[in-house]
């Protein structure tokens, strides 16, 4: 039996998804059946994440964020812009009145760290928002450590 080049090629095809493993399961029948995933919690990325703040466009989301004393948060770095590579770091932190960012300096009225921040946080990553949960009620503005011109609000009811 003779084989045409298209023939060969459908084979070879074939036999490659087979040793992929793309072909399928040999038992799909028997497969168990999958978990249904999560909706997406996120219109921008389309994924699920557990970040409370994040940033896109160099702007924090939300920009005003409420949480009850006592509570935890966690901040989530996915911003892309301006060229879809990833912004390096970002961070979620008190922004201390006279101060932009670290480090702080006592002799130009810097004399504390702030009371919460995330620490610097690489795209893609989620941190805790370290000191959150011992705050106690008030509203504290919040800046990035490196872009001093991000601002949002924390509020602690």
């Amino acid at each position: 039996m003779a084989m045409n080049k298209r023939s060969i090629g459908i084979l070879v095809t074939v036999i490659g998804l087979g040793a992929l493993g793309l072909a399928g399961p040999a038992s799909a029948e028997k497969a168990a059946p999958a978990q249904q995933a999560p909706a997406p919690s996120d219109d921008i990325t389309g994924q699920d994440h557990p970040a409370d703040v994040s940033v896109q466009a160099w702007q924090y989301i939300p920009p005003t964020v409420h949480v009850k004393q006592g509570s935890k948060i966690k901040f989530g770095n996915y911003d892309m812009y301006p060229y879809g590579a990833g912004i390096a770091a970002h961070s979620m932190e008190e922004a201390i009145p006279g101060c932009t960012s670290p480090p702080y300096h006592t002799n130009k009225g810097c004399d504390r760290y702030p009371l919460f921040t995330s620490a610097l946080t690489d795209h893609g990553y989620v941190h805790n928002v370290e000191g959150v949960d011992k705050l106690p009620p008030g509203q504290y503005d919040f800046t990035c450590q490196i872009h001093s011109q991000m601002r949002g609000t924390l509020v602690v009811e």
